[in-house]
């Protein structure tokens, strides 16, 4: 049986400018959770987890001493930028040690079908049928790109570290890059390939290393540091600059 988790919604108001701004906070009661940890998951949204020794009313009290906190987040998080917006100036698409990093161009060719992707030139560039939904479009164009290139960027780093995944998932995750279970299969968000190729060969080093260490204790970060040189400032680079690419693409599909 999976540990049962108790979940609340608490929505926050707080003013920006003149405007009335709304922020709702999931509180969760977990058995797993060992301390009681606050996040903030987009603009409008924010989870705190707690565990199951501590009250409610604890972390409701915890929740209204970092409402100031929440409110200073929430302005400073990146906007959501268009895969439009982000290609049109200068945004590239990485496709691993097979193709490295690109520069991505859109065209319209009215007579075609269906869309279609050229890597010509050192250039991704994207033709579409139509230029109606272009957004969409492109979104379902580099998730295409994520399939054909990421299980080969994930055994190039599988041959690197020795260390090889069982299964590996691609998907579209709201709040995360990656994971791994401990039957061996590592998720990866599709928009590792719209980071720096130095940045995501480290997020697959990183999930790769918890094939050998299902935690971040001080001996899976001395594991990572063996397969990747400078683990901890290249995780701190991935959650500073990797916060406007996950934002990348989520109003599109």
């Amino acid at each position: 049986m999976n540990p049962i988790t108790t979940s609340r919604l608490e929505t926050l108001k707080f003013l920006e400018g003149k405007d009335l701004r709304s922020l709702v906070c999931e509180v969760k009661k977990s058995p797993r959770a060992r301390r009681i940890r606050l996040r903030l998951k987009s603009p409008d949204s924010a989870l705190l987890t707690f565990p199951n020794q501590m009250s409610w009313k604890a972390a409701y009290r915890f929740l209204r001493e970092h409402f100031d906190w929440l409110q200073k987040k929430s302005r400073e998080f990146p906007r959501p930028v268009s895969l439009t917006e982000h290609f049109s100036s200068g945004g590239h698409i990485c496709l691993g040690p097979a193709g490295g990093e690109r520069r991505v161009a859109v065209g319209v060719d009215p007579d075609a079908d269906v869309s279609r992707v050229s890597l010509e030139n050192q250039q991704v560039t994207l033709f579409f049928s139509s230029a109606n939904k272009q957004e969409a479009q492109l979104k379902e164009a580099c998730r295409k790109l994520a399939y054909q290139f990421i299980p080969g960027w994930l055994g190039w780093a599988g041959e690197k570290t020795g260390l090889q995944a069982k299964k590996l998932r691609i998907g579209d995750q709201k709040t995360r890059w990656g994971s791994c279970s401990p039957n061996g299969t590592v998720s990866l968000n599709w928009r590792i390939l719209l980071l720096p190729r130095e940045l995501g060969d480290y997020l697959i080093f990183h999930e790769l290393a918890h094939l050998s260490e299902m935690n971040h204790s001080p001996r899976f970060w001395l594991r990572l540091e063996g397969l990747v040189s400078g683990a901890r400032e290249l995780d701190r680079r991935l959650s500073k600059e990797g916060k406007e690419i996950f934002c990348l693409g989520r109003g599109a599909g």
